[in-house]
């Protein structure tokens, strides 16, 4: 009985319920196209430098619209900030949808995506925080990543299969449509909007070195595995074959969901923190053996133990912020999060610029470092 209330403990929660079904929903959408857009933007003649500008100026404008979603989702409520991110998000695949007609600069891409990011993800992670129970926190957000597995591990494929059959533009049209139907499971319940005041002076003011530290490699990680490696791989190993890549990503993600399964579980019987210096830790030697990687096979073993550190380390990374922000402010944490999480990945793209021809050296030290910075958090 007591794994059963665990296991659905989202059907008596409406909050967490809404949020399941919108996550799943957005995941499996970019999942479709997210691993994807820099191949395009490299196919369309973009270099590595423009591509990681791209990214990197992406993390940037996250992060600063972070600060100035508080002040959205303040006047207008959680769910309905979440709403507005929406438009931003057209745009931006509308900008791709166009791209090879109207050669639109980077950096207009990254604007438009780095506000939707930001305006989307931070009232996300408070309505979580605040719904979510701490003695099944563990489980819940190991049920919230469960859910997004199971829908991301589909999207790799498929997206792989629309793009060998009928191209870039089908495949932009449908992510759209998918995002949009997304933001429908979280007016299910009606908005609960408190307004508050929120102080830049204040937000800078008690933070902890080892936390801002964590964040900023947790970020940077994030975006070597999800944007660097895949186009990394997809040039230089795989033969530019989109099915090929496809497959890979998504028995990562299906690793990553059974891993999550036991993260979860873990979380809440043992002290998260180990759980995520375990992850942590198997991460960085992951990265180290995926500096060396020269044949598919060699991709596939790596990105299977790759999927199960990260379910290690999100989870538990996950919820020990939402702990901390129970505990202390909960914008103001969750916040501090989103804002240096950003921060990392924009520091990680601007050394990827310099260093754009020591991409395997970036996995090695790049990759084990940021792990390694989350064992402290």
């Amino acid at each position: 009985m007591y794994e059963n209330h665990h296991f659905f403990h989202f059907l008596k929660n409406k909050e967490l319920k809404e949020l399941y079904m919108s996550i799943a929903v957005r995941a499996f959408a970019f999942s479709l196209a997210g691993i994807f857009v820099p191949i395009y933007l490299y196919q369309l003649g973009y270099s590595f430098t423009m591509i990681f500008l791209f990214y990197g100026v992406l993390g940037l404008v996250t992060a600063i619209s972070s600060l100035v979603s508080v002040k959205v989702f303040s006047k207008f409520g959680l769910k309905h900030c979440m709403l507005i991110s929406l438009p931003f998000l057209i745009i931006f695949f509308s900008f791709l949808y166009t791209l090879k007609t109207f050669n639109w600069h980077p950096v207009i891409l990254s604007i438009t995506y780095g506000i939707q990011a930001a305006f989307f993800w931070v009232p996300y992670h408070i309505d979580f925080a605040k719904s979510s129970d701490k003695k099944q926190r563990g489980m819940q957000v190991g049920f919230s990543k469960v859910i997004v597995s199971i829908f991301a591990a589909m999207g790799p494929l498929i997206g792989g299969l629309i793009l060998t059959f009928l191209g870039f533009n089908i495949l932009f049209i449908i992510v759209v449509v998918f995002l949009s139907c997304s933001i429908i499971p979280l007016f299910m319940t009606k908005e609960i909007h408190q307004p508050f005041d929120f102080s830049l002076k204040e937000f800078f003011q008690g933070q902890k070195l080892k936390e801002v530290l964590a964040f900023i490699g947790h970020g940077a990680e994030m975006r070597i595995g999800w944007v660097v490696w895949p186009l990394f791989i997809f040039l230089f190993i795989l033969g530019e074959k989109y099915i090929t890549l496809g497959i890979i990503s998504s028995l990562a993600l299906f690793s990553g969901m059974i891993f999550t399964f036991i993260a979860g579980k873990l979380s809440d019987t043992q002290k998260r923190r180990n759980i995520l210096r375990t992850g942590a830790i198997g991460n960085t030697i992951i990265w180290v053996v995926k500096s060396f990687i020269v044949t598919p096979v060699q991709v596939i073993i790596t990105d299977i133990f790759y999927g199960a550190s990260q379910a290690m380390m999100h989870v538990s990374f996950d919820a020990m912020t939402y702990d901390k922000a129970k505990k202390r402010n909960m914008i103001g944490m969750i916040l501090q999060r989103e804002f240096y999480l950003h921060l990392g990945a924009f520091l990680i793209f601007m050394l990827l610029i310099i260093f754009a021809d020591s991409i395997v050296e970036i996995f090695r030290y790049g990759g084990s470092i940021t792990s390694l910075m989350r064992f402290f958090f």
